[in-house]
């Protein structure tokens, strides 16, 4: 997979995207939309791959490109994925 990165005003623009697992319903529209960055995880909720996990059970993965975690952000239908560019809440 190729990530190219976003430049804004000449910046390397910075994504952060976040899952919260303990909200998930296990619906799998995550991973139909961006298999390359989510799947199932051994317990059997949506996880952000390479992601870092918190003590309240969200991923989170910093990205220079916010490819497809977009799509399945808008496609959650409990919307517990949120894209972030530069510390600002896109989705």
């Amino acid at each position: 997979m190729a990530v190219k990165p976003s430049i804004k005003n000449g910046e390397i623009m910075t994504y952060r995207v976040e899952i919260d697992r303990g909200r998930c319903i296990s619906c799998a529209s995550c991973i139909e939309v961006c298999p390359d960055f989510f799947e199932f995880d051994d317990d059997d909720l949506s996880h952000l791959k390479g992601s870092e996990r918190t003590d309240d059970n969200v991923d989170v993965l910093e990205l220079e490109d916010a490819d497809c975690t977009q799509d399945a952000a808008f496609g959650c239908p409990v919307n517990i994925i949120h894209v972030y560019e530069d510390g600002e809440m896109l989705i």
